[in-house]
């Protein structure tokens, strides 16, 4: 017997902390954190008609942890509410050292929905 099997798979970026990324203390700059999500987000909504408008409006933010020079990041994004009036997609980035493992920020990101503005006319 054949079966289907669906799979799915996260959009997701790597990107590595460089000397033009950081402070004096060699953190990751947070403008150049946001930066970072905030394209990757708009990479992932450009592709699909149905938004209103194609730029994210940050809806939440936490920075939990900093991450530094010659670190290597990956940004990952989910779905959390979809509904006929907005979208808000969540983008987590982690810190890939093995050892680390950590979490270093979350945002979700808010996107009117083409139908929602129509009705709201």
């Amino acid at each position: 017997m054949k079966t289907l099997e669906n799979t799915y798979t996260s959009p997701e970026r790597n990107f590595t902390v460089t000397e033009k990324d950081i402070n004096n203390k060699n953190a990751l700059l947070t403008h150049v954190l946001y930066n970072e999500m905030e394209d990757f987000v708009k990479s992932i909504i450009t592709k699909h008609a149905y938004m209103a408008f194609p730029l994210p409006q940050l809806y939440k933010l936490q920075l939990l942890k900093n991450a530094f020079l010659n670190d290597k990041l990956l940004i990952k994004s989910q779905i959390i509410k979809y509904d006929a009036s907005e979208l808000h997609l969540l983008a987590t980035v982690y810190n890939q050292a093995p050892e680390l493992n950590e979490t270093i920020c979350k945002a979700v990101f808010k996107f009117p929905l083409n139908a929602a503005i129509s009705n709201a006319s």
